[in-house]
């Protein structure tokens, strides 16, 4: 496996993003999304400034060539939201994932505001529903001295996830700079003791909301699928980390996917579902919500508004 991004070259790749992205990127933040009785909020956490050595095989000129139709520098840095989720119905908050915490600096951890920006207190979140333990998705459940944030409320993660992040042996094979995630993984896991249910596949969550297991960017790697009605709602985790790199290139992996093998037929697999069912779609590191369309070998994505009328092809 590659080395990992350190935190200090997070930070560095940070100087110098394109303002006009950036502000295209944060614009979607907030805007709450509607499936059936479910209110579905997406929560800045950061922006990651994405190199194309991240996805090695768009540090390329076609790599170049697509960052460049997108009005970004072709060697980068592409700004990447960092996204959770706040979930609402009839008086129950339930968050998916809970972003980076203070663990890549002080650029990110904004969750926590965002949730107080829609009146909602860490002690009122009932369940945290986390789709992976790497740690721009749980080092916000951890206060600055490494104490549980959300102090009632109970971790739902998938079996497998929560076993591979425990296990010295693999922490032992991975290279030294996975410490970082092996380190944030267990001490969520330590901080939320006797709070963490582990399941496994499809389980229901809440009615009409279940986890989609969708392995290969790490081992228990999972989404969330809300249906209400005839609406639904496919929340992927991190099917993609770049729009712009990943939808025309979905065989293009990033150096995080634990089986880049996997990760890549998980991928294919999910996109081509969403395109054949018409699924809207949400994502950690997407900056809105959108449709999926076939285009060749790659696909498109259609930007939706809340309300769920269409957007432009980009």
């Amino acid at each position: 496996m590659p080395l990992l991004a350190t935190r200090r070259s997070v930070l560095a790749a940070g100087v110098g993003l394109p303002l006009l992205r950036i502000a295209e990127a944060w614009a979607a933040a907030g805007s709450a999304d509607r499936v059936g009785a479910y209110t579905v909020t997406p929560l800045r956490d950061g922006l990651f400034p994405l190199q194309p050595s991240m996805i090695p095989g768009a540090d390329s000129a076609a790599g170049r060539a697509l960052l460049t139709q997108a009005g970004l520098p072709p060697g980068g840095p592409s700004p990447e939201p960092v996204n959770a989720f706040l979930i609402r119905r009839g008086g129950r908050n339930w968050l998916l994932d809970a972003g980076c915490g203070t663990v890549f600096g002080p650029d990110f951890g904004q969750v926590t505001a965002a949730l107080a920006a829609e009146g909602v207190a860490p002690d009122q979140i009932d369940t945290v529903w986390l789709t992976h333990l790497h740690a721009d998705h749980v080092g916000g459940l951890l206060t600055a001295e490494g104490r549980a944030r959300f102090t009632g409320a109970e971790l739902v993660v998938q079996e497998r996830e929560a076993a591979f992040w425990s296990d010295e042996g693999a922490r032992s094979r991975a290279p030294a700079a996975m410490a970082v995630f092996f380190d944030t993984a267990q001490a969520v896991l330590a901080a939320y003791a006797g709070r963490v249910r582990r399941v496994s596949g499809g389980a229901e969550l809440a009615p009409g909301v279940s986890f989609l297991p969708l392995p290969g960017h790490t081992p228990g790697h999972a989404g969330m699928l809300i249906e209400d009605g005839s609406e639904r709602l496919l929340i992927w985790g991190d099917i993609l980390h770049s729009r712009v790199l990943q939808m025309p290139h979905p065989d293009w992996t990033v150096i995080w996917d634990a089986d880049p093998a996997e990760a890549i037929a998980t991928r294919r697999r999910i996109l081509d579902r969403a395109a054949t069912e018409g699924l809207d779609v949400a994502g950690m590191h997407l900056a809105s919500r959108g449709r999926i369309t076939r285009n060749g070998s790659g696909y498109l994505w259609d930007v939706r508004d809340p309300t769920g009328s269409g957007g432009a092809s980009r």
